[in-house]
């Protein structure tokens, strides 16, 4: 039997469930990974590496193979005669099958910018999808600040269903002895059995908040997986990280780049060209008989058409325009956030100041439970009396959980406000 006993503890003592607390932050973070938006950011990073390697190719020579067969209803002749020469026009059936090579010396910058706007693009679709995920941070939050008050709740429900339980063995007593009426261990026995039913509806409370949590975090989740309170900091200073911010900068500098890509599309290009073929005629558009050719230069290509339809101008203007307003837009939440922020402030001094007031008002209550536990035990007051006395604690205590759960729960808003 010792054998056993000792196996059994040893065992639970193994278990990692035992002491293992999650705390806000793990569980925030794991929430994040098993989002479905997460695997957007590997497609969104494949995504880009695929766009940058097709991009790369305008760096490699490009190559066109062609053929073409026509006929003609005239063809070049030459009338004159000529003594001892017989000039035979080409046939009116002429054939060509080429390979056009063309190798970009220059393209303006164009391969540059367009690099660089695959990749502020990469940077814009993760931001957006960061924003996204603020929604499951805040969601995680409640869900978890939610499970902490029902522990609170069901802590306190225990301590005032050992005092009932207390009492009620002394009325019990004194009813059996003559001492004390039925009515009063009745008066006991009800609010007895309204306790266990509130700690049956937080017991509820909690297993559907924790299996919330599971289906969230992808975790093995239940209402005796202990979770940690002590992860919070005072701190509400700190630069504010909030990803929208990060979004609208990142949505800038496509704007920067998209300025870059105007630019280069009507910059000079210079690239080299050649052209192999094979045909009838050749190069020799008097000859009658197949043969290969080969032509190879240089070409300089200049646009000009934006400098008198003014496309150019307009189009950047159009960019400085959206720069303007995103910048507006980061102002706008910027001040949102800082009053939010104030808001949250007071809220904690508020809050510490009702806790401060919560302790003084429980000593006090739990001495007058105590008078009233004597009291009751003396026959000076009636069950209905201790039991006043009872909820007033019993009050004070929730109040205090409540104050308690609230000042975590406005830090927490002050960090994911901040983006922290």
């Amino acid at each position: 039997m010792i054998k056993v006993l000792k196996t059994l503890i040893l065992s639970l003592l193994a278990s990692p469930m035992l002491f293992a607390q999650h705390s806000l932050d793990e569980l925030i973070n794991t929430a994040r990974i098993h989002h479905p938006q997460q695997a957007q950011m590997a497609l969104i990073k494949e995504s880009t590496e695929l766009k940058l390697k097709e991009i790369s190719g305008a760096y490699l020579p490009q190559s066109t193979l062609g053929g073409q067969a026509t006929w003609q209803s005239e063809v070049t002749s030459i009338s004159i005669p000529l003594p001892g020469i017989d000039i035979q026009p080409p046939p009116q059936d002429q054939y060509k099958l080429t390979l056009d090579l063309q190798q970009n010396i220059w393209d303006g910058g164009l391969t540059a910018a367009r690099k660089a706007q695959a990749k502020t693009d990469q940077v814009v679709q993760e931001n957006s999808i960061a924003t996204e995920l603020i929604k499951v941070e805040e969601q995680v939050s409640q869900l978890f600040f939610g499970a902490i008050i029902a522990d609170k709740q069901r802590t306190n429900a225990n301590l005032l269903l050992d005092d009932l339980q207390a009492r009620m063995k002394v009325v019990k007593a004194a009813v059996e002895n003559g001492v004390a009426t039925r009515p009063s261990l009745l008066d006991l026995r009800a609010k007895e059995l309204e306790l266990r039913q509130k700690m049956a509806e937080i017991d509820q409370m909690k297993k559907s908040v924790m299996e919330s949590l599971s289906l969230l975090t992808g975790k093995t989740l239940d209402s005796n997986t202990p979770l940690s309170e002590d992860v919070f900091t005072s701190g509400s200073e700190g630069e504010n990280n909030r990803p929208e911010l990060a979004f609208l900068s990142a949505k800038q500098s496509s704007l920067l780049v998209g300025e870059q890509l105007i630019k280069a599309k009507n910059a000079p290009k210079l690239a080299l060209f050649a052209t192999g073929g094979y045909g009838r005629p050749g190069l020799n558009f008097l000859a009658r008989d197949f043969s290969p050719y080969f032509i190879g230069g240089v070409s300089l290509k200049i646009p000009i058409s934006h400098l008198y339809t003014g496309g150019q101008k307009t189009e950047i203007q159009q960019l400085q325009v959206a720069q303007k307003q995103l910048d507006a837009q980061k102002e706008g939440f910027l001040l949102a956030t800082e009053i939010q922020k104030s808001k949250q402030e007071n809220e904690l001094e508020r809050l510490r100041q009702l806790i401060s007031g919560d302790d003084e008002l429980i000593d006090i209550r739990e001495q007058l439970i105590r008078t009233a536990e004597t009291q009751l035990d003396n026959g000076v007051i009636t069950s209905a009396d201790y039991l006043v006395e009872l909820n007033k604690l019993d009050q004070a205590r929730q109040n205090k959980a409540i104050h308690e759960v609230q000042l975590l729960q406005t830090r927490q808003n002050i960090r994911l406000l901040l983006g922290q």
